[in-house]
């Protein structure tokens, strides 16, 4: 079968651009829409899946047609973010909002725990049609980003601007909502954070006042920033009630955005939703300049490190050393390993390879992977993996082994 031949024009993916916006400018090259290009170039008539889940084939395909990796046109689409942005497409997976918003905490000590069914982290009920006016500025080259189509950014990275409503089908026509749809600077608090979002996105990455974190757990630091501001105050201890309170009426808004009844994020309307990412970044904020007390365990991620190291020259009094509990330094090293093995597949086999020392049949192993898939790591990334090193001179002791 001979290969795929090269398209002679086409122009190159923009950093963040959707597979639809890519697919849309090279059809244009040639005076086409995409449906005519996909159908009768490509021989693929799905529109509605190119920017959540397109097939291999096709990626293969314009891959050869184009000489853009195959990685990177996955990336231009969901599926090409699992498990960084979202744990899985599937909406049907048990307690999937439990295990991706309620690991961590920030503003609140605790949380009670809520399981819905048939949701997926990010993905609105509604579509979502946002853009930076300043980059939909030449009207011949058009591109738009995948991460337009989330309610996970309020402002453009690039301008600062806010992200705007239109209507229309970009690189044809195209009319914002707002008669004025001039750009509106953002303040520096949501400029800050969708900083970092698109940090998170490009570069898998952030980097925190305490520490550089991984891609994956800042998507779930804001998630559970964006349910902890939508938990009823009756939910809340009095302290923590306080802050939640604070949050709100320094952005702004009504309490909740003015929600009565608890409802994930992703299905609320577009304008509370909004209101929700605004309420967030004015959290961040506060928390980093220590305004707002947060009793959460991940609150100390916003919040630099003590200075230490100076001294004023008098002879220095060296207290009596307190005595460490290491045991207990390695239970919390391992609980924040276990975390980010749920969503990070290197972290689960390196995890799985310590926990293995010196376990060789099957057996043992096999109740060692239960023990994963309890803690909520999934099965799939060991699924193709044996340890293949062990400790052979390391002794774990009973209170580590038996984490395991």
């Amino acid at each position: 079968m001979k290969p795929a031949p090269r398209w002679p024009l086409h122009p190159a993916p923009k950093e963040g651009e959707a597979l639809s916006s890519w697919l849309n400018r090279v059809a244009a090259c040639y005076q086409m829409d995409v449906h005519e290009l996909l159908v009768h170039d490509l021989g693929h008539c799905q529109l509605d899946e190119l920017d959540t889940a397109p097939p291999p084939s096709l990626l293969t395909v314009l891959a050869q047609r184009s000489g853009v990796e195959f990685e990177q046109l996955s990336r231009m689409s969901l599926a090409g973010w699992v498990p960084w942005l979202l744990d899985s497409l599937d909406d049907s997976v048990p307690a999937a909002l439990e295990t991706y918003a309620f690991q961590c905490s920030v503003l609140l000590p605790k949380r009670k725990a809520r399981s819905i069914t048939r949701w997926r982290a990010w993905l609105p009920s509604q579509p979502i049609r946002r853009a930076c006016p300043l980059c939909l500025n030449d009207t011949t080259n058009q591109a738009m980003l995948l991460v337009w189509q989330l309610p996970l950014m309020l402002s453009c990275p690039q301008h600062g601007c806010w992200l705007e409503s239109y209507w229309g089908l970009p690189g044809r026509y195209l009319q914002w909502e707002k008669a004025d749809a001039a750009p509106h600077p953002a303040n520096e608090a949501i400029t800050c954070m969708d900083g970092r979002t698109w940090q998170a996105l490009t570069t898998g990455f952030v980097e925190l006042p305490r520490r550089r974190i991984h891609a994956g757990l800042w998507f779930r630091l804001l998630r559970t920033l964006l349910d902890e501001l939508n938990t009823p105050l009756s939910h809340c201890c009095s302290g923590s009630a306080g802050s939640i309170r604070q949050v709100w009426e320094h952005c702004g808004h009504p309490l909740r955005a003015g929600q009565s009844l608890w409802r994930p994020f992703e299905i609320l309307a577009p304008a509370v939703q909004l209101q929700m990412l605004e309420a967030v970044a004015t959290a961040i904020t506060l928390i980093e300049s220590k305004a707002l007390p947060a009793r959460g365990e991940q609150a100390v991620l916003f919040q630099t490190e003590p200075h230490a190291g100076f001294t004023n020259g008098l002879p220095v009094k060296v207290p009596k050393p307190e005595s460490v509990n290491y045991w207990q330094r390695a239970a919390q090293a391992i609980e924040e390993a276990i975390i980010e093995a749920r969503y990070n597949p290197e972290t689960a086999r390196s995890l799985f390879a310590l926990a293995s020392c010196g376990r060789r049949d099957p057996e043992s192993l096999k109740r060692l992977r239960d023990t994963f898939a309890k803690e909520g790591i999934p099965p799939e990334f060991l699924s193709h993996y044996e340890p293949k090193w062990t400790f052979a001179d390391l002794r774990l002791s009973d209170g580590l082994s038996d984490k395991f």
